[in-house]
C-alpha cells in the first residue's frame, strides 16, 4: 500500500512541474531509493529555484506570497545546507565544515523533500494539489 501512495504522490507532483523539474524531481526519486541523501538535498532547492525563476510566477502564486516563500526560514535553511555541501563552507564564517555523515545527511534530507514538497503545495495552491 506504501509504494501506491508513494506513486500516487509523485503523478501528482509531476503534474504540477515544467519538464527540466520533472527531470530532477525523477532524479531526486531515484537519489532516495539510493540513498544519495546529499542529491535530494541540492536538487530540492534546485526545483524551487527553477520555480521561482519562472517567467509566470504571478500565474501560480500573488508577488508577496511568493516572496514569504522565497525569504522564509525553510528556505534559507535549504539553501544553507546545499551551499555546505556544495561550495564545502559554513555559511556563518566561510570557514571549511567537517566531514558530511551519513545520518547527518539522511535526516536533512528528509527535512528537505519535506520542504520541496510543503512549499510546492503553496506555490500550486490554486491549482488545487
Amino acid at each position: 500500500m506504501r509504494n501506491k501512495s508513494n506513486q500516487f504522490e509523485i503523478d501528482i507532483i509531476l503534474d504540477h512541474l515544467n519538464s527540466n523539474s520533472k527531470k530532477i524531481f525523477n532524479e531526486i526519486i531515484l537519489a532516495k531509493k539510493n540513498n544519495m541523501w546529499a542529491t535530494i538535498i541540492v536538487f530540492s532547492l534546485t526545483i524551487l529555484d527553477n520555480i521561482f525563476h519562472q517567467d509566470d510566477t504571478n500565474d501560480l502564486i500573488e508577488g508577496l506570497e511568493l516572496n514569504k516563500i522565497k525569504f522564509s526560514k525553510d528556505i534559507s535553511w535549504l539553501r544553507k545546507k546545499r551551499n555546505e555541501i556544495l561550495h564545502y563552507e559554513n555559511g556563518e564564517s566561510n570557514e571549511p565544515i567537517g566531514f558530511f555523515y551519513d545520518a547527518d545527511l539522511k535526516k536533512d534530507s528528509f527535512k528537505a523533500y519535506n520542504i520541496l514538497i510543503k512549499n510546492l503545495i503553496k506555490l500550486h495552491k490554486s491549482s488545487k494539489i
